[in-house]
């Protein structure tokens, strides 16, 4: 080997050796294991503040923040110490290697090279297999963590939604899920509106929010408002579908009964949302599968009033609707009188 590339491997055995002066510490996988405490102590105050919005579905969310904290109590403790005995095994590799350095600093022969290039090779070598025993210890409750967080985030941005809509909801109307969304409102002469679908436990409901007439010398207007709302009662079937390039587009075909103000409506929701969950956990609400995972149920005296409520109408003896919590009033679809509770 000549002087030249003598010198650009002992360059680069030297970068080796600085970088597993930080890894043979484990910092990598401390830090990471930092992080999961530091989380798992905020998601009882995270569940809290969307529980004090209004959110009342996802009820797993508190026994999800238990088990965890239990579980990385139990395995915390194991974890430090698998980490203490694998860093100070590490630390007397690194001695070696450290001594294999200054023996190249001294005089970089073939051998000298030779030795830290193994004894490098060795350190890496232990230092993935400890940072794999210790990553199959955390990586399951760290995984379990992210998919509580995400569904907590996905919650409060419901709630934002909510928050910030431009009608009223119901007082004991409770938010299920919300997504970006389009209206694809063919033949209606304008451009399809922009805006989010919400789902509750009584309507769904479209609302345009959305930038429009906008354009190079132009600001455009902003525009929030309500476009349709079908009560859950009218709904009577809906059908996903992957539609577009590589099924890009996720769209959603309600089929509305009476009370509903289409017949048929079709809507893309966006964002990343799947329209087959989305039809799924429609489907859920309908049949009543849902009532189970509210962290607080409705006020019983509402209920009582549901089961006891009219079901056809005192002039016309018309069928009325079915009734959600909530609702104060129905109005008759055959003779349009509304009936108070």
């Amino acid at each position: 080997m000549s002087t030249e590339n003598l010198g650009e491997k002992v360059t680069q055995l030297k970068r080796r050796y600085e970088e597993f002066v930080s890894r043979a510490n484990l910092s990598g996988i401390t830090s990471r294991i930092s992080t999961v405490t530091t989380d798992l102590n905020r998601l009882p105050g995270m569940i809290e503040e969307i529980r004090s919005r209004g959110y009342v579905y996802r009820a797993f969310l508190e026994k999800k923040a238990a088990v965890m904290a239990e579980q990385w109590s139990q395995t915390q403790e194991r974890i430090h110490d698998i980490i203490n005995r694998e860093v100070e095994d590490l630390r007397q590799q690194m001695k070696h290697a450290e001594a294999a350095v200054r023996q190249i600093d001294l005089r970089p022969t073939l051998p000298a090279i030779t030795g830290l290039e193994s004894t490098l090779n060795v350190i890496q070598q232990k230092v993935e297999a400890a940072e794999g025993r210790i990553r199959s210890l955390f990586e399951p409750i760290e995984r379990e963590l992210q998919t509580t967080k995400a569904q907590i985030e996905e919650a409060k941005w419901f709630m934002q939604q909510k928050e910030e809509a431009s009608f009223s909801f119901y007082p004991a109307e409770a938010i299920f899920l919300a997504a970006k969304a389009e209206w694809v409102a063919t033949g209606k002469g304008k451009q399809d509106p922009d805006g989010i679908l919400f789902l509750t436990d009584q309507r769904l409901v479209f609302e345009q929010k959305e930038t429009v007439g906008g354009g190079l010398f132009k600001r455009g207007e902003s525009v929030q408002e309500m476009n349709w709302e079908v009560p859950l009662s009218a709904v009577e079937d809906v059908s996903p579908e992957n539609k577009g390039f590589l099924g890009g587009k996720d769209m959603l075909h309600f089929t509305l009964g009476r009370g509903a103000p289409y017949p048929k409506i079709t809507v893309e929701v966006k964002g990343g949302v799947d329209c087959k969950y989305w039809a799924r956990e429609l489907k859920r609400m309908l049949s009543g599968e849902t009532q189970n995972e509210r962290a607080s149920q409705p006020d019983p005296e509402m209920l009582e009033k549901l089961r006891s409520a009219p079901t056809a109408c005192h002039v016309c003896n018309g069928q009325l609707p079915r009734l959600v919590a909530g609702q104060t009033e129905v109005e008759c679809p055959y003779c349009g009188t509304v009936i108070r509770l």
